[in-house]
């Protein structure tokens, strides 16, 4: 019987049923609640293959970091209304904010173009924003002019837990 089953494993059980008839849609709701670190990780993995194998999958759970590291689009709701829909990709993205992996020789640097603004900077990294993305071009032309070795440019990111913060923040104006 199931009921004798812990929580975690009845959702193992109910993903397995789900998966018999091998549908091509599968809808789930919040399939890892209840489910020990190594379930989810195995669920998680599970998911990806189904979706490498062309399944679609529509999953509705609270759990930001499940669905950041599963879906490749997700939509945002407030209010029982379409708030954003896009790639996670578009949702994570931070426009025009770039961290810099580089030696900076304990200088510190300043930009004489006002449309690079320094974020943080360390020995081992520099964070610009920018008013426009063609701008990291001045940036690393200038780091590396003075010698700088840069290792990375890696576009920020948000995490979707912050930007559905803001997404909703926005819808709401703000959260309580």
């Amino acid at each position: 019987r199931l009921k004798k089953y812990s929580k975690g494993m009845a959702q193992r059980i109910g993903l397995a049923q789900a998966l018999m008839p091998d549908p091509d849609l599968l809808l789930l709701d919040e399939p890892t609640d209840g489910v020990d670190p190594v379930g989810r990780v195995e669920i998680r993995d599970l998911l990806k293959k189904l979706r490498s194998e062309g399944k679609t999958i529509m999953l509705n759970s609270h759990l930001l970091s499940e669905v950041e590291s599963i879906a490749d689009s997700a939509a945002i709701l407030s209010g029982g209304r379409l708030i954003r829909m896009c790639s996670i990709d578009e949702l994570t993205r931070r426009q025009c904010r770039f961290e810099i992996e580089a030696d900076m020789n304990g200088c510190d640097f300043g930009f004489a173009n006002e449309s690079v603004m320094i974020i943080e900077q360390t020995d081992r990294k520099l964070v610009v924003e920018l008013k426009s993305e063609n701008d990291i071009n001045e940036v690393i032309d200038q780091l590396r002019g003075k010698g700088v070795s840069i290792r990375a440019i890696i576009p920020s990111k948000l995490s979707l837990e912050e930007s559905f913060i803001e997404a909703i923040g926005d819808d709401t104006g703000g959260v309580s």
